[in-house]
């Protein structure tokens, strides 16, 4: 009888301390994930502000949001959209709502920089087409009256054109503003009491 409870400890003890050893290896692994997940995050947030800052400079100086850079902001979110499903373990509620409104509504406003820069690209491709119609069909046509014609047949894209034009400086006024949201997350994310 004693050999029985002693076996009986000893395989209560023994299956004790491997689930243990399991639980300290599992909480060490996803402790391990979290940070890197985070250090990824950091360094995506990182970039992103000087990929803003660029991509302001560039609409300041040229008047063009260049494709390049949207996608270069595009890709460096890869860490995050890869692994946005472990976000849940920061444990700041906020502070993880606050990160992926970010990822949400930044993705949105570069997908419509780009498509509003592209719809621009294709107007004015268009009226180069109707200009230079215009001016091989009328050989006398200065390329200003053929401008003016081309202008008037095409109204609507004239409208389009306008007001993309008025729209696109209010996007980049608003990558402003993701760039200093960018900067205020990697300071909370930095903060190991907020994660």
């Amino acid at each position: 009888m004693p050999e029985l409870l002693a076996t009986l400890i000893g395989g209560v003890l023994a299956a004790g301390t491997g689930w243990f050893l399991q639980w300290r290896l599992e909480a060490s692994r996803m402790k391990r994930l979290k940070s890197l997940m985070l250090i990824g995050i950091l360094d995506d947030l990182k970039s992103s502000e000087n990929l803003y800052e660029r991509l302001i400079d560039e609409w300041e100086k040229s008047g063009t949001v260049w494709f390049t850079t949207l996608n270069e902001l595009r890709e460096s979110r890869q860490i995050y959209l890869k692994n946005r499903d472990w976000l849940v373990l920061v444990t700041d509620e906020g502070l993880r709502a606050q990160i992926f409104k970010y990822y949400h509504r930044s993705a949105d406003l570069i997908n419509l920089l780009e498509n509003q820069q592209n719809r621009k690209y294709q107007i004015q491709a268009k009226l180069n087409e109707v200009v230079r119609d215009i001016r091989l069909r009328d050989e006398g046509t200065t390329q200003e009256q053929a401008l003016e014609r081309a202008v008037q047949a095409m109204e609507a894209e004239n409208r389009e054109l306008t007001g993309i034009n008025s729209l696109i400086p209010q996007n980049i006024q608003k990558m402003r503003e993701f760039k200093r949201e960018a900067k205020e997350l990697v300071g909370s994310l930095s903060d190991p009491k907020s994660i």
